[in-house]
């Protein structure tokens, strides 16, 4: 009886693909939303922290369009401290009361600005993988989450309390074959956490990158419990200076020039993989990243900057040594993608990518 207790429980309780379709659903019959947002992040030159208050709905613009409000109740980065983005589903604001300055636009705006970044990089990333241009798109939960299955693994965890509330943990593995270069080389997995009650997304995690990570969590999350249309207004404030997005030009990761890299103190590899050759090197956030190809569309990167030991991905690693020091070294069942990571004086470097264990070592021991 109690074998078959057990069997039952495990029987009726919902798988990983389960708890997605069951989430879609659930979004799917949202009409609007309030939370309070707990969120975290951190990159090679800083962490930021703070809460935010949430408020969204659909149906608001002139044609239907969905309208959003954030205000951010606390953070550790003073400059972040009571911005609020408002749109109402044609125009948003971004207004940052420390610098007094309002970004306002509309979203074809946006669309085109996005467009124009985008076509920055063309060519640069392999990611269409063969796939026909009139792919169908999903028109249900459940085909959203097969189409989801061919780019994650996907596996249960457990479950877990989440702000006091029961939810059921998920773990996201990019299927490295799948990625974009540029996410392969730098690594990286997702954690989601649903309500169990409706399995309503309360918290999702990025882990594990090279180049940062972040985590969001709902600590109140209320659904369909009917939100003023007068949250999406937003008046300038006298004084403010208005910045259009029409004028604004995104920032660029900054390409080290040979007295900038000297400056780091970048160390480039002597020794490199058959067919290997350098993309860039680049500044990222205060950190150096060179980043390589190799033969059929696989890459990885070299990275240094300040140490920041929460870069290391879930999962157990292997003590190495490596360049006379210490060494964490993480790969797949298949040895096929590996990060390996250590700490020199006052610089840690990454490895990470398309690189079996032995090609990462060889690689760092090869660093002049």
């Amino acid at each position: 009886l109690a074998v078959t207790a057990v069997a039952l429980l495990a029987f009726i309780q919902p798988g990983a693909e389960d708890i997605l379709t069951g989430a879609l659903t659930t979004t799917e019959e949202i009409t609007d939303g309030h939370a309070i947002v707990e969120f975290s992040g951190n990159m090679p030159d800083k962490d930021v922290s703070g809460t935010a208050e949430v408020w969204g709905k659909l149906n608001v613009g002139p044609n239907g369009e969905p309208a959003m409000r954030v205000e951010v109740l606390s953070a550790s980065q003073p400059d972040m401290g009571g911005t609020v983005f408002v749109a109402d589903g044609v125009q948003f604001w971004l207004w940052s009361p420390v610098k007094n300055t309002v970004l306002v636009g509309t979203f074809a705006e946006l669309k085109e600005k996005m467009a124009e970044r985008a076509a920055e990089y063309d060519g640069e990333y392999d990611f269409d993988h063969e796939k026909p241009a009139d792919a169908a798109h999903p028109e249900t939960p459940e085909e959203a989450v097969a189409k989801l299955t061919e780019y994650f693994t996907v596996e249960k965890m457990g479950a877990e309390d989440v702000a006091g509330t029961p939810a059921n943990k998920l773990r996201l593995i990019p299927i490295a074959e799948q990625m974009p270069e540029q996410m392969r080389a730098a690594g990286g997995l997702f954690y989601a956490w649903f309500r169990a009650a409706d399995n309503a997304p309360l918290a999702i995690e990025y882990t594990g990158s090279a180049l940062g990570g972040g985590k969001a969590t709902a600590v109140q999350l209320d659904l369909n419990q009917g939100v003023d249309d007068g949250q999406f207004s937003f008046i300038i404030p006298a004084g403010a200076e208005v910045i259009n997005i029409a004028d604004l030009e995104p920032p660029q990761a900054e390409t080290l020039g040979e007295a900038d890299a000297e400056a780091l103190g970048l160390l480039v590899p002597a020794n490199l993989p058959e067919g290997a050759a350098l993309l860039e090197t680049v500044d990222m956030m205060g950190t150096a990243v060179q980043r390589y190809s190799l033969p059929n569309g696989q890459s990885f990167t070299i990275a240094q900057g300040a140490p920041n030991e929460r870069f290391a991905p879930d999962g157990d690693s292997q003590t190495v040594t490596v360049r006379g020091v210490s060494a964490a070294l993480y790969s797949d069942e298949a040895n096929a993608r590996t990060l390996l990571t250590w700490t020199e004086g006052e610089t840690q470097f990454w490895i990470g990518g398309d690189l079996t264990p032995d090609e990462a070592m060889a690689v760092a021991e090869s660093l002049e």
